[in-house]
């Protein structure tokens, strides 16, 4: 099977508890394209259910990064990690990203913005 098309069935493969067969298959698919968005973007979700907000962050940078930072949703879930992980600048940096692309995306502005902007405040 294709590793492209195997990453597609990949989000299929998550609903135990530890989705060890679909983490074969992104890393595989990471081995052979280092600079698959998808792949990275599973990564970053697998962490955030861990509550491994550093390394979900990690992970969504480089899916960001790999999508141009043109995907508002990967946007958005590395800004909300980011606000997890306490890194508020770089949530906010993120999130201006988002808004100038995308002025109507409805959830990063109260979801995160007003959250990481509160936080900074002393």
């Amino acid at each position: 099977m294709p590793v492209t098309l195997t990453l597609t069935l990949t989000p299929t493969l998550t609903p135990t508890p530890t989705p060890a067969p679909a983490l074969t298959v992104t890393r595989r698919c990471l081995a052979s394209n280092k600079s698959c968005a998808k792949a990275w973007e599973f990564l970053g979700v697998v962490k955030e259910k861990e509550m491994s907000y550093k390394d979900a962050a990690s992970h969504y940078e480089n899916a960001w990064k790999y999508e141009n930072e043109s995907s508002a949703a990967v946007g958005y879930k590395l800004s909300f990690n980011y606000l997890k992980a306490k890194k508020y600048v770089d949530a906010i940096d993120v999130c201006h990203k988002v808004l100038q692309q995308f002025p109507d995306y409805p959830k990063i502005r109260k979801d995160v913005l007003e959250k990481a902007r509160q936080a900074l405040k002393p």
